[in-house]
Protein backbone atom coordinates (compact mmCIF):
# COMPACT_ATOMS: atom_id res chain seq x y z
CA UNK A 1 0.00 0.00 0.00
CA UNK A 2 1.20 3.20 -0.62
CA UNK A 3 0.01 6.27 1.11
CA UNK A 4 0.37 10.30 0.40
CA UNK A 5 0.42 12.83 2.94
CA UNK A 6 -0.40 16.04 1.93
CA UNK A 7 1.10 18.89 4.78
CA UNK A 8 0.64 22.12 5.43
CA UNK A 9 1.73 24.90 8.24
CA UNK A 10 -1.46 27.11 8.94
CA UNK A 11 -2.96 23.85 10.61
CA UNK A 12 -0.42 22.67 12.74
CA UNK A 13 -0.80 23.00 16.62
CA UNK A 14 1.47 26.10 17.88
CA UNK A 15 1.12 27.78 14.53
CA UNK A 16 -1.12 31.32 14.77
CA UNK A 17 1.07 34.07 13.50
CA UNK A 18 1.54 34.12 9.62
CA UNK A 19 5.43 34.98 10.97
CA UNK A 20 5.00 31.14 11.84
CA UNK A 21 4.91 30.57 7.99
CA UNK A 22 7.18 33.05 6.43
CA UNK A 23 10.53 31.92 6.00
CA UNK A 24 12.50 35.39 6.67
CA UNK A 25 10.72 35.29 10.23
CA UNK A 26 12.34 34.65 13.68
CA UNK A 27 9.41 32.58 14.44
CA UNK A 28 9.78 30.42 10.92
CA UNK A 29 12.04 27.59 12.37
CA UNK A 30 9.91 27.17 15.36
CA UNK A 31 6.77 26.43 13.23
CA UNK A 32 8.46 24.45 10.16
CA UNK A 33 10.02 21.83 13.42
CA UNK A 34 6.22 21.23 14.64
CA UNK A 35 5.31 20.95 10.51
CA UNK A 36 8.03 18.27 10.38
CA UNK A 37 7.18 16.49 13.77
CA UNK A 38 3.15 16.39 13.09
CA UNK A 39 4.11 14.98 9.39
CA UNK A 40 6.53 12.44 10.56
CA UNK A 41 4.32 11.02 13.34
CA UNK A 42 1.37 10.86 10.13
CA UNK A 43 3.96 8.90 8.21
CA UNK A 44 4.88 6.45 10.92
CA UNK A 45 1.56 5.78 11.75
CA UNK A 46 1.03 4.59 7.81
CA UNK A 47 3.65 2.36 8.25
CA UNK A 48 2.65 1.30 11.88
CA UNK A 49 -0.79 0.63 9.90
CA UNK A 50 1.11 -1.82 6.87
CA UNK A 51 1.68 0.96 4.40
CA UNK A 52 4.81 -0.23 2.04
CA UNK A 53 5.66 3.32 0.99
CA UNK A 54 4.63 6.34 2.26
CA UNK A 55 5.46 9.87 0.29
CA UNK A 56 5.05 13.21 1.80
CA UNK A 57 4.15 16.78 0.17
CA UNK A 58 5.17 19.74 1.12
CA UNK A 59 2.68 22.18 0.85
CA UNK A 60 2.77 25.68 1.94
CA UNK A 61 4.21 28.47 0.33
CA UNK A 62 7.57 28.28 -1.45
CA UNK A 63 6.80 24.12 -0.08
CA UNK A 64 10.29 23.77 1.31
CA UNK A 65 9.57 23.91 5.15
CA UNK A 66 10.11 19.76 6.03
CA UNK A 67 13.38 19.07 7.54
CA UNK A 68 14.09 16.07 5.87
CA UNK A 69 16.77 14.90 8.23
CA UNK A 70 14.20 14.30 11.21
CA UNK A 71 11.65 12.30 8.85
CA UNK A 72 11.62 8.74 8.89
CA UNK A 73 14.49 7.48 6.87
CA UNK A 74 11.71 5.68 4.38
CA UNK A 75 9.70 8.90 3.51
CA UNK A 76 9.78 10.30 0.69
CA UNK A 77 9.13 14.00 0.19
CA UNK A 78 8.43 16.46 -2.62
CA UNK A 79 9.61 19.40 -1.60
CA UNK A 80 10.08 22.77 -3.30
CA UNK A 81 8.08 24.37 -6.50
CA UNK A 82 7.11 24.47 -9.04
CA UNK A 83 4.91 21.49 -8.44
CA UNK A 84 2.49 20.66 -11.31
CA UNK A 85 -0.06 18.82 -8.79
CA UNK A 86 0.90 21.39 -5.84
CA UNK A 87 -0.69 19.84 -2.83
CA UNK A 88 -1.54 17.34 -4.20
CA UNK A 89 2.23 16.18 -6.15
CA UNK A 90 2.80 12.40 -6.28
CA UNK A 91 -0.84 11.77 -6.96
CA UNK A 92 0.00 10.05 -10.04
CA UNK A 93 2.57 7.91 -8.34
CA UNK A 94 0.33 4.43 -8.14
CA UNK A 95 -1.15 5.91 -4.37
CA UNK A 96 -3.88 3.54 -2.38
CA UNK A 97 -5.01 6.49 -0.14
CA UNK A 98 -4.24 10.36 1.00
CA UNK A 99 -4.16 11.78 4.04
CA UNK A 100 -4.02 15.47 4.80
CA UNK A 101 -1.79 17.03 8.28
CA UNK A 102 -2.00 20.54 9.05
CA UNK A 103 -4.90 21.78 7.02
CA UNK A 104 -6.56 25.04 7.93
CA UNK A 105 -10.35 26.14 7.21
CA UNK A 106 -11.51 28.30 3.65
CA UNK A 107 -11.65 32.03 3.32
CA UNK A 108 -14.63 33.29 4.80
CA UNK A 109 -14.38 30.88 7.75
CA UNK A 110 -13.76 31.45 11.49
CA UNK A 111 -10.38 29.15 11.17
CA UNK A 112 -6.98 30.40 12.32
CA UNK A 113 -5.01 31.88 9.66
CA UNK A 114 -8.19 30.70 7.07
CA UNK A 115 -7.43 30.98 3.37
CA UNK A 116 -7.85 29.70 0.01
CA UNK A 117 -5.20 28.16 -1.70
CA UNK A 118 -3.30 32.26 -1.95
CA UNK A 119 -4.39 34.33 1.17
CA UNK A 120 -2.55 37.08 -1.05
CA UNK A 121 -5.21 36.39 -3.98
CA UNK A 122 -8.50 34.68 -3.46
CA UNK A 123 -11.00 36.03 -1.39
CA UNK A 124 -13.02 32.95 -1.67
CA UNK A 125 -13.62 29.60 -4.55
CA UNK A 126 -16.80 28.22 -5.35
CA UNK A 127 -16.96 24.53 -7.23
CA UNK A 128 -20.61 24.79 -8.34
CA UNK A 129 -22.29 26.07 -5.68
CA UNK A 130 -20.12 24.81 -2.59
CA UNK A 131 -17.46 27.51 -1.27
CA UNK A 132 -14.59 25.29 -0.88
CA UNK A 133 -11.23 25.22 0.78
CA UNK A 134 -8.13 23.37 0.08
CA UNK A 135 -9.37 20.58 1.42
CA UNK A 136 -12.43 19.91 -0.96
CA UNK A 137 -10.32 21.30 -3.76
CA UNK A 138 -7.45 18.87 -3.13
CA UNK A 139 -9.81 15.39 -2.04
CA UNK A 140 -11.92 16.50 -5.40
CA UNK A 141 -8.41 16.26 -7.25
CA UNK A 142 -8.33 12.68 -5.49
CA UNK A 143 -11.38 11.58 -6.67
CA UNK A 144 -10.58 12.19 -10.63
CA UNK A 145 -7.76 9.16 -9.89
CA UNK A 146 -10.47 7.20 -7.56
CA UNK A 147 -7.97 7.72 -4.41
CA UNK A 148 -9.95 7.35 -1.39
CA UNK A 149 -9.05 10.19 1.53
CA UNK A 150 -9.02 8.45 5.03
CA UNK A 151 -7.18 11.07 7.32
CA UNK A 152 -7.17 14.58 8.54
CA UNK A 153 -5.23 16.98 11.49
CA UNK A 154 -5.58 20.84 11.60
CA UNK A 155 -7.71 23.26 13.66
CA UNK A 156 -10.93 22.50 14.68
CA UNK A 157 -13.02 24.42 11.72
CA UNK A 158 -10.53 21.99 9.14
CA UNK A 159 -12.22 19.28 10.53
CA UNK A 160 -16.06 20.34 10.06
CA UNK A 161 -15.40 21.56 6.66
CA UNK A 162 -13.86 17.72 5.92
CA UNK A 163 -16.64 16.35 7.97
CA UNK A 164 -19.08 18.30 4.95
CA UNK A 165 -17.90 15.69 2.79
CA UNK A 166 -17.16 13.28 4.85
CA UNK A 167 -18.79 13.09 7.97
CA UNK A 168 -17.03 10.44 9.63
CA UNK A 169 -13.36 11.01 8.61
CA UNK A 170 -10.81 9.83 11.19
CA UNK A 171 -9.18 13.30 12.21
CA UNK A 172 -6.89 14.78 14.82
CA UNK A 173 -7.53 18.20 16.15
CA UNK A 174 -4.89 20.26 16.55
CA UNK A 175 -6.12 23.39 18.50
CA UNK A 176 -9.65 25.10 18.47
CA UNK A 177 -9.79 28.58 17.00
CA UNK A 178 -9.96 31.99 19.16
CA UNK A 179 -9.74 34.40 16.54
CA UNK A 180 -7.89 34.89 13.29
CA UNK A 181 -4.44 35.16 14.55
CA UNK A 182 -5.00 33.11 17.88
CA UNK A 183 -6.18 29.62 19.18
CA UNK A 184 -6.23 27.46 21.99
CA UNK A 185 -3.32 24.80 20.76
CA UNK A 186 -2.62 20.89 22.11
CA UNK A 187 0.69 19.88 22.94
CA UNK A 188 2.60 19.10 20.16
CA UNK A 189 4.02 15.67 21.56
CA UNK A 190 0.23 15.18 22.69
CA UNK A 191 -0.99 16.04 18.94
CA UNK A 192 1.83 13.98 17.69
CA UNK A 193 0.99 11.00 19.25
CA UNK A 194 -2.68 11.04 18.33
CA UNK A 195 -2.16 11.34 14.97
CA UNK A 196 0.18 8.45 14.96
CA UNK A 197 -2.20 6.08 16.53
CA UNK A 198 -5.26 7.84 14.53
CA UNK A 199 -3.97 7.05 11.23
CA UNK A 200 -2.33 3.60 12.14
CA UNK A 201 -5.91 2.79 12.88
CA UNK A 202 -7.51 4.33 9.83
CA UNK A 203 -5.48 3.56 7.27
CA UNK A 204 -6.06 0.24 7.14
CA UNK A 205 -10.04 1.03 7.15
CA UNK A 206 -11.40 1.67 3.14
CA UNK A 207 -11.34 5.86 3.54
CA UNK A 208 -13.62 7.54 0.84
CA UNK A 209 -13.42 8.69 -2.64
CA UNK A 210 -14.71 11.94 -2.34
CA UNK A 211 -15.84 13.04 -6.03
CA UNK A 212 -17.94 16.10 -7.43
CA UNK A 213 -20.16 16.17 -10.67
CA UNK A 214 -18.95 20.01 -11.13
CA UNK A 215 -15.72 21.39 -13.08
CA UNK A 216 -16.34 24.96 -13.09
CA UNK A 217 -14.18 27.03 -10.74
CA UNK A 218 -15.70 30.26 -10.00
CA UNK A 219 -12.62 32.47 -8.56
CA UNK A 220 -13.35 35.63 -6.61
CA UNK A 221 -10.03 37.12 -6.18
CA UNK A 222 -9.23 40.65 -4.04
CA UNK A 223 -7.30 42.80 -6.67
CA UNK A 224 -9.27 43.86 -9.59
CA UNK A 225 -6.53 45.89 -11.42
CA UNK A 226 -4.17 42.59 -10.89
CA UNK A 227 -6.96 40.80 -12.12
CA UNK A 228 -6.47 42.22 -15.72
CA UNK A 229 -3.99 40.01 -16.31
CA UNK A 230 -6.19 37.05 -16.06
CA UNK A 231 -7.80 38.42 -19.55
CA UNK A 232 -4.75 37.36 -21.48
CA UNK A 233 -6.09 33.82 -21.00
CA UNK A 234 -8.61 32.75 -23.77
CA UNK A 235 -9.47 29.79 -21.47
CA UNK A 236 -11.04 32.18 -18.43
CA UNK A 237 -14.25 34.15 -18.73
CA UNK A 238 -14.43 37.13 -16.52
CA UNK A 239 -17.73 37.67 -15.41
CA UNK A 240 -17.42 41.24 -13.08
CA UNK A 241 -14.54 42.89 -11.45
CA UNK A 242 -12.75 40.19 -9.37
CA UNK A 243 -14.70 37.29 -10.46
CA UNK A 244 -13.38 34.69 -12.81
CA UNK A 245 -14.85 31.35 -14.27
CA UNK A 246 -12.66 28.56 -15.39
CA UNK A 247 -14.11 26.00 -17.30
CA UNK A 248 -12.73 23.73 -20.02
CA UNK A 249 -14.83 20.86 -19.00
CA UNK A 250 -12.50 18.73 -17.04
CA UNK A 251 -11.15 19.01 -13.67
CA UNK A 252 -7.80 18.48 -13.40
CA UNK A 253 -7.31 20.84 -15.67
CA UNK A 254 -9.46 23.41 -14.12
CA UNK A 255 -7.31 22.94 -11.17
CA UNK A 256 -4.15 23.57 -13.01
CA UNK A 257 -5.16 26.51 -14.82
CA UNK A 258 -6.72 27.98 -11.59
CA UNK A 259 -3.31 27.53 -9.85
CA UNK A 260 -2.01 29.67 -13.06
CA UNK A 261 -4.81 32.05 -12.45
CA UNK A 262 -3.31 32.80 -8.85
CA UNK A 263 0.49 33.07 -9.95
CA UNK A 264 -0.37 35.24 -12.75
CA UNK A 265 -2.34 37.35 -10.32
CA UNK A 266 0.67 38.03 -8.27
CA UNK A 267 2.48 39.67 -11.45
CA UNK A 268 2.70 43.44 -10.87
CA UNK A 269 1.26 45.08 -14.03
CA UNK A 270 1.80 48.73 -13.23
CA UNK A 271 4.86 49.87 -10.83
Amino acid sequence: MKVLFSVDIEGISGVVSVKHGAMDSKEYEDARMRMTGEANAAALGAYDGDAKQVFVTDGHGKMRNIKIEDMDERVELFYGRPKILSQMEGLDQGIDKVGYVGYHSSAHSLGTLAHTYSGAVVDKLMIGDRMVGEFAMNSFLAGEYDIPVFFISGDKEAVREAKDLYPDIPHVITKIPTGRYSARCRHPEVVKKEIRETVAASVKEGGKVIRTDETAFSMFFKDAGKLDNLELLPEVERVGPKEFIVDIGDYEANYKLFRACTMLATVVSQD
